[in-house]
C-alpha cells in the first residue's frame, strides 16, 4: 500500500509514515523518450541555439529581433522538453501513489533556458489524478522531479490561467492555490498546454463532490 493521509502531511512508504515534506524521490527508471535518443537531441538543439538567448537577455533592441527566430528555432526542442517531463511526472506519480492512482494530466514550467548550452528552465510541475493534486519540485541539476511541494485533494486546490510578462511579451502562467500558498507555473506560448490539466482538476472536483 502506497499512499498519502488525508491532509497530505505524511507518505506511507509501505514500512512507515514519512512527512511529505522529507520525502525525496529517488533516480527514475529512464522513460521511452530518453531511451529513444531524443532527450539528447533536443539538448543539443537548445545548445547550438543558446546566443539567441543571450542576445534575448542582453535588454538591447536586438532582443526584439532574436525574440522571434528563438521561439522558432528551439520551440521544437522545448515541446521534446515537455514531452519528457510528462513521462517522467506519470513515473514520479506512480511511484507515490501506485499504480492504480495513474497521472491524467501534467504540465511543468516551461521557459527558455536562460544561459548559453542550459536545458529548458524547469523548476516546478504539477500532477493531476482523479484523487490528488500533487506539486513537484524539479532537481536542477537531472531535471527529474525530485520534491513534494505540495499534495492536496483537487478540492482544496484552486487553479486558473493568468498572464506574466517577460523579456518584454506576454505568456500564459497557472496559478495553483491552496490555502494561503500559491505557486505559479508558466511557458512558452505556443509550447506550453495547461488546459489538459485544468480540465483534469475539474473533473476530479466535480467528481470527489458528488460522491
Amino acid at each position: 500500500m502506497v499512499q498519502f493521509s488525508d491532509d497530505g502531511q505524511w507518505w506511507w512508504d509501505g514500512t512507515a509514515w514519512v512527512p511529505t515534506a522529507q520525502v525525496v524521490l529517488p533516480q527514475l527508471p529512464p522513460t521511452e523518450f530518453e531511451q529513444s535518443g531524443k532527450l539528447k537531441t533536443a539538448g543539443g538543439r537548445l545548445r547550438k541555439t543558446g546566443w539567441l538567448n543571450w542576445v534575448n537577455d542582453a535588454g538591447c533592441f536586438l532582443s526584439w529581433i532574436a525574440l522571434i527566430p528563438a521561439l522558432v528555432v528551439i520551440g521544437p526542442a522545448l515541446r521534446d522538453y515537455r514531452l519528457w517531463t510528462l513521462e517522467q511526472l506519470a513515473a514520479a506519480t506512480a511511484y507515490l501513489l501506485g499504480p492504480k492512482e495513474t497521472m491524467l494530466a501534467g504540465e511543468p514550467t516551461l521557459l527558455l533556458p536562460e544561459y548559453v548550452g542550459d536545458s529548458a528552465k524547469r523548476d516546478l510541475a504539477v500532477a493531476v489524478t482523479a484523487e490528488h493534486v500533487l506539486l513537484f519540485r524539479i532537481d536542477f541539476f537531472d531535471g527529474q522531479p525530485r520534491w513534494i511541494a505540495l499534495v492536496a485533494r483537487p478540492t482544496d486546490v484552486n487553479m486558473e490561467v493568468r498572464s506574466f510578462a517577460v523579456a518584454g511579451f506576454r505568456g500564459p502562467a497557472l496559478t495553483v492555490s491552496s490555502g494561503n500558498a500559491q505557486w505559479v507555473i508558466s511557458g512558452v506560448p505556443g509550447v506550453w498546454k495547461p488546459k489538459a490539466v485544468l480540465d483534469a482538476w475539474r473533473t476530479a472536483s466535480a467528481q470527489t463532490i458528488s460522491r
